[in-house]
């Protein structure tokens, strides 16, 4: 590495002391950061590059973008229904997914629950791994009733489903349920995930809801809890009470209206 590059990420961590910027903050556009270190675009670039292989900064697009604070983590918002890839792409990371099975199957008795269908009734099992810049980073597990997507195993599962059901199918989320907490990786999610067996993991349980109250996915996801930070943003001065979440029960009465 050139000793201009070596200097110009010293000057970038003193920026980042000096304005006291925490993790998710912004640093600057690279041409406001360039104008303000007297430094040539591409010297930046290499500066930069270094820093983000480090975990030090990210780089992101569009009008929102810039130079962020980062220390390697990935940030699940809360407040969004969003996709993995497109999550990994929004910050800056480049995303990888490996479909480890997807199968169609009888529902079992968890599922049946948790998506409101009957006994007996097909679901699709897609479980996916996620690499973020080609580290592991999630474990995934969706569960889609098959009348609601036919033919669904023969798209390419490593692109978003929440896409792929709304480009093909005109299903879209409206509305999720998490449930999140801390738990040991076991011996299947430790190997996958390459983490210490015990490591510590965030797990979700998600319903997802379409406009009309249909549950279109049954998640569960383990993302390794060195990776990721969660995000919340609250409005207004008094939070009001989450509409309950309809049994069951009540979704199948809805479904079977005329």
């Amino acid at each position: 590495m050139e000793d201009r590059t070596r200097l110009l990420m010293d000057r970038i961590r003193q920026e980042i002391r000096r304005f006291e910027l925490r993790v998710g903050e912004r640093l600057g556009s690279e041409r406001e950061l360039a104008e303000r270190l007297d430094a040539s675009r591409a010297a930046l670039r290499l500066a930069l590059d270094a820093l983000e292989t480090e975990g030090r900064v990210r780089r992101t697009m569009g009008s929102t973008g810039g130079v962020f604070v980062s220390d390697g983590r990935i940030e699940r918002n809360l407040n969004t229904i969003m996709g993995v890839p497109d999550m990994l792409r929004q910050q800056g990371f480049r995303g990888a997914t490996s479909v480890i099975r997807a199968a169609i199957a009888v529902a079992s008795p968890g599922e049946q629950r948790a998506l409101g269908i009957a006994d007996g009734v097909n679901v699709y099992r897609i479980i996916r791994r996620r690499d973020a810049d080609d580290v592991p980073w999630s474990l995934d597990t969706s569960v889609v009733p098959a009348e609601l997507a036919p033919g669904l195993l023969s798209h390419d599962l490593a692109e978003s489903l929440y896409g792929i059901l709304k480009e093909h199918y005109g299903v879209e989320p409206h509305e999720a349920h998490e449930t999140i907490e801390v738990v040991p990786a076991d011996s299947y999610d430790a190997a996958t995930l390459d983490i210490p067996l015990g490591g510590p993991i965030l797990q979700i349980w998600r319903h997802t809801t379409t406009s009309n109250g249909t549950v279109m996915e049954f998640a569960h996801d383990r993302f390794r809890a060195d990776r990721t930070r969660v995000h919340l943003q609250r409005f207004g001065a008094r939070w009001k009470r989450a509409a309950p979440r309809p049994s069951p029960e009540r979704l199948r009465s809805v479904r079977s209206m005329p």
